[in-house]
Order: structure tokens, then sequence, then C-alpha cells
């Protein structure tokens, strides 16, 4: 940057006070600003998300993205506190009750918490033309073994492939798990994707053509068990074996 006319010295550059809005270290220095603001006030960064903040009383969460900030926790006069801190130190709109965050549909019932991302597949069919697809009933053909891109085989577009794969890694990691093993075995052809994977990418968005609205749901009062499964079998590799 120039600094203005009649500011300027030989050999002197200026020190900025403040971070200017829209360069890369912005979002950084205002991170760093927010959690030292916090941490009087009895929050620490969690061990698993640098961008997770929990009270010292361990009843009071406080998610972070850019400049949106969530609390999760109970109703009550610990919660009511930190939004008078925030709003002390920083220009604060309260939306109120928690029903949207990053695309992902937060409902509560009396039953538990419903997480959806419905609105989001329904944009990621629309942006890949697959909105009028037929649907399939599970997302990859177990029977079509999938490998690397031969010399003779006709390639795509990497660009549009690894777009499709980034959209789905987003659901896997927001309410859809169960495609984890799906998208961990496409994105290993995301350097060099031929029409065969690209044709399967696009079964899985066929898949959730049928199954847009699924759903995690987390019912009250009940405790999380994670089962998860797993079929190391090396031999099903037909590129190292």
């Amino acid at each position: 940057m120039d600094l203005l006319e009649g500011s300027r010295l030989d050999g002197m550059v200026a020190k900025l006070k403040r971070c200017i809005y829209g360069l890369k270290q912005s979002p950084r220095e205002w991170y760093y600003q927010l959690v030292e603001y916090l941490g009087p006030f009895g929050f620490v960064i969690t061990a698993w998300d640098p961008c997770v903040l929990i009270h010292e009383s361990g009843n009071l969460f406080l998610a972070i993205y850019v400049d949106d900030i969530t609390l999760f926790g109970a109703t009550g006069e610990l919660k009511e506190q930190t939004i008078n801190v925030l709003k002390t130190e920083f220009k604060v709109n309260d939306m109120g009750e928690l029903n949207w965050l990053l695309g992902i549909q937060i409902t509560f019932t009396d039953n538990g918490i419903t997480l959806s991302q419905t609105t989001f597949i329904d944009k990621i069919l629309n942006r890949f033309s697959m909105q009028d697809c037929k649907p399939v009933s599970i997302p990859i053909d177990s029977n079509h073994r999938l490998k690397a891109i031969e010399v003779d085989e006709q390639s795509t577009d990497t660009t549009a492939y690894q777009q499709i794969i980034g959209s789905l890694m987003y659901l896997v990691t927001g309410t859809r798990p169960n495609l984890a093993y799906t998208i961990t075995h496409l994105s290993q052809f995301n350097s060099s994707p031929s029409i065969t994977h690209l044709t399967a990418a696009k079964r899985v968005l066929r898949y959730l053509q049928g199954t847009n609205d699924t759903h995690l749901f987390y019912p009250w009062n009940n405790q999380l068990k994670m089962t998860a499964y797993t079929d190391a079998s090396y031999g099903k590799c037909l590129d190292t074996r």
C-alpha cells in the first residue's frame, strides 16, 4: 500500500493501528481480538476446535465463524451476561433463537433437536443441473470398482468434479455422515478424474435426490452413542492392492 500524499518519508513505513478489512490476515486478527477479550470472562479455547470456546463453568459454548457467533447453553443469567459482554465491546445484532447455521436448518421440538440440510441439497442439485434426475437407492455401486484414470481413458472437467466432491464433503461434515465412505473414495480421484468418476459422483447426487429429507436427530435426555463400521480390504484397491 502507498501512504497518502504529504505523509511519505523516504525509508520509512507506517504501522496500522487497525487491521484493514478484506486482507488475508484480517480474520486472524479479528479472531485473536475476540478470544483475548473473552478470556477474562471465563472463556477458554477447546482442545478439539480453536473456533469453539467453552466457559469455565462448562455450561456455555461459544462457536465462531468469522464474525458470526453462536451461543450454545441453557437459557439463563450466564447466557445473558455473555451477550451483554459482547455488546459492550462490539456492535452486536442479537438474532434470537438459532434456526439456521451455515446452511443447516435447526429445529427444536419436545422430543429433541433435528439438523437438516434439505435446502442445501436442493441448491447442489440445481447447481449441477441434476434437479430432475432419477433417484437411486444407494450412493455408490458396490459392484463397480473405481480406479485411477488410464492413458486411453477420456478425462473430464477437473474443476467441475472437484466442486461436486467439495459440496458433498460439506454435507458429510454437517448432517450426512452416511456418505463418508463414498466421498472419501471419490475424492481420491480429484487430481485427474475420468468420465467414469464423474458418473459415480453424479450417482451420489441421484441418491440425494431421493433422500434429501434425511436428517440427524438428537433426542432429549438420551445418551449419545456412535457406532462405526469398517471394511479394510486392500485387495479391492485396483491401483495399489
